[in-house]
């Protein structure tokens, strides 16, 4: 139970420092998570596929992950790794926009 305290902890340090300026903020990606992978729930393969923006990228437990926003305003975070970013499309997201 205390490692779960610990990891609660660490979302709020998070979220309280939570920033939208990352050189990757915007870069058009589109997830393609592995199968099976235990770090994914239903609903990261759910957008698996689906082209959506990076918000932020944060590291928690030493693994990079991606804040990934899609059109519908749905947000799931997915390892750096498991993106295919098009880093030529234009960036920004819809916090840019408003």
């Amino acid at each position: 139970m205390a490692d779960l305290a610990t990891s609660q902890r660490r979302v709020r340090t998070l979220v309280s420092q939570h920033r939208h300026q990352t050189p990757l903020r915007g870069t058009k990606v589109t997830p393609r998570p592995p199968a099976g992978q235990s770090d994914y729930t239903e609903l990261n393969y759910r957008y698996a596929g689906v082209t959506g923006h990076i918000h932020e990228v944060v590291t928690i437990g030493g693994k990079q992950l991606a804040k990934v926003g899609f059109d519908d305003r749905k947000i799931v975070y997915y390892l750096l790794d498991d993106l295919d970013m098009d880093d030529s499309a234009p960036r920004g997201t819809f916090h840019d926009k408003e």
